[in-house]
């Protein structure tokens, strides 16, 4: 586990940083304040309102992955983008080092294809693991050289402007999904499953290594950090992830799985589960039985994009006294407000122009009489 030490000086450092305004976010302490209270299910004016638009259509804003070989051109388009990206609400302005999903699964040892704008991990671990790799990470690894890099980039151009964002290091569990593959882990969950589980395990030291390294050059640099999801926390946090628990049982989640994500929440001392449509909501029960998860983010799914369906669910999580973070379409946004408490609740949506961010700003407001 990350000494207590290390946790509270990054503390001191985040609360430091969340105390002054930063020139792409002037009211950023106000922010601050309003999602320490969603941290704490509480509201101080209104929920969390997430949005942002593309304010030159002509040039889309990518992840750009096809500059991740030469640092000195992805910053600069970074920062264009971040220049070109209309933020509303509670918004923060970022530049994110992003390799594409799990990215852990390359630093130990799968090599990652780059799409033009996703990567994807090609799986390797044979069916007897006899070349399975030893979970270590190399300092001479060069996606890891180029992560430090990268996000080194940033935190010496952030401090007071905007924040490092991190890249999507992946749960566990995801990483042997990309390395082993989808049908054979799923066989191996049945006929070997102490090993899986001894593997998720073998992978822990790695991650909270790199999630250190993430937090200290950040905050070494005075640099304000926020993980993917884009929420701020004026202390360390953490988003476990597990997109592999759609393909598993909820007997085999809660015993190969769920133990590890709670680990990685305490670790990190405050943790939000990114559940990621239909097929992970059917753990929500168990998730909501780890005291480290202080919160539950949903992802309503590829081909099931409303959110509505699931207002039981998200009732459910603010009845168990968790935050809940809803990503939805934007003609959603007021009806979920409706149907939901204020206390605890986020909401995340891309409108399509910075007149229509605007807009629906405005009547979520005039909603909570702000």
């Amino acid at each position: 586990m990350i000494a207590v030490r290390e946790l509270a000086g990054w503390t001191a450092n985040l609360q430091r940083i969340a105390s002054q305004p930063l020139e792409f976010c002037p009211d950023f302490p106000a922010i601050a304040r309003r999602y320490d209270a969603w941290w704490a299910c509480a509201c101080i004016d209104r929920p969390i309102f997430i949005g942002s638009a593309n304010a030159n259509p002509a040039r889309p804003i990518t992840k750009r992955l096809e500059l991740l070989h030469r640092p000195e051109e992805w910053f600069a388009a970074k920062l264009q983008d971040l220049h070109q990206t209309y933020r509303v609400g509670d918004a923060l302005p970022h530049i994110r080092a992003d390799f594409g999903p799990v990215l852990l699964g390359g630093l130990l040892g799968g090599t990652i294809e780059f799409g033009s704008d996703t990567t994807w991990t090609h799986p390797f671990i044979n069916d007897d693991w006899s070349n399975a790799p030893d979970w270590q990470l190399r300092d001479n690894h060069p996606l890891l050289q180029r992560l430090r890099q990268l996000t080194e980039l940033v935190a010496q151009d952030c401090p007071g402007r905007y924040l490092v964002c991190t890249p999507d290091l992946g749960g566990s569990a995801d990483v042997l999904l990309n390395l082993r593959g989808s049908s054979a882990l799923c066989l191996d969950v049945i006929e070997q499953p102490d090993r899986v589980r001894g593997a998720i395990e073998a992978i822990y030291p790695a991650w909270e290594r790199a999630f250190a390294e993430l937090y200290q050059i950040a905050t070494a640099r005075n640099a304000g950090l926020i993980h993917w999801l884009g929420l701020w926390a004026s202390r360390p946090y953490m988003i476990p992830a597990c997109d592999f628990n759609f393909l598993i049982g909820p007997a085999e989640f809660e015993k190969i799985c769920l133990p590890d994500i709670a680990k990685q929440a305490a670790t990190a001392g405050r943790a939000v589960f990114h559940l990621d449509g239909p097929g992970a909501a059917r753990h929500i029960d168990a998730l909501l039985q780890v005291p480290e998860l202080q919160a539950i983010q949903f992802v309503p799914g590829e081909g099931t994009p409303s959110a509505l369906p699931w207002v039981p669910m998200f009732r459910k999580i603010q009845a168990a006294g968790r935050a809940l973070y809803v990503v939805c379409p934007t003609d959603e946004v007021l009806a979920l407000c409706a149907a939901l408490r204020p206390e605890g609740l986020a909401i995340n949506c891309w409108p399509a122009t910075p007149q229509a961010a605007d807009d629906l700003f405005a009547q979520f407001n005039r909603k909570y009489k702000v």
